[in-house]
C-alpha cells in the first residue's frame, strides 16, 4: 500500500503549473483599414469601362467608412472594388474570345469564297 508522502510515482496526474494572470483589459483593438483596391477600379477602367464607375466609386468609401467607425462596410466596399475588377477582367476576356470566334468564322467564310463572289466584288474596279 502507498502513503500519500511515498515517492514512488503514482497514478494520479502531475501538479499542473499556475494560471497566469489576465493580461490587461482595455478597450478592443480597432480593426486594421481594408484596402482600398484602387488596383482593382483601374483595371476595371482599362478592361470594362462601364464597371469602373462603380469600382472607383466604391474605391473612394473604404476610407471614409473606416474613419466613420463602420469597418463592416469599408471591408464590404473594398471587396465589391475587388470584385468589380475581376469581373470587368472575366468579361474582357469573354468578349475577347466571342471576338476571335467571330474573326476566324468571318475569315473561313471568305477563304471558301474565294473573294471571287458579287457581295465581295462591290468594291472593286471593273473594266
Amino acid at each position: 500500500m502507498t502513503s500519500p508522502t511515498d515517492d514512488s510515482p503514482s497514478t494520479g496526474s502531475a501538479p499542473s503549473a499556475p494560471t497566469p494572470p489576465p493580461g490587461p483589459t482595455g478597450p478592443p483593438a480597432y480593426p486594421a483599414r481594408p484596402p482600398s483596391n484602387a488596383g482593382w477600379a483601374v483595371a476595371s477602367l482599362l478592361f470594362f469601362w462601364p464597371l469602373a464607375f462603380s469600382a472607383f466609386t466604391h474605391a473612394f468609401e473604404v476610407y471614409p467608412l473606416w474613419a466613420g467607425g463602420d469597418p463592416r462596410a469599408a471591408q464590404d466596399a473594398s471587396d465589391r472594388v475587388r470584385r468589380l475588377g475581376q469581373l470587368s477582367l472575366w468579361l474582357f476576356g469573354a468578349l475577347l474570345v466571342l471576338f476571335a470566334i467571330v474573326y476566324t468564322i468571318v475569315a473561313l467564310v471568305v477563304i471558301t469564297h474565294g473573294g471571287d463572289d458579287e457581295m465581295f466584288r462591290h468594291h472593286r474596279m471593273r473594266m
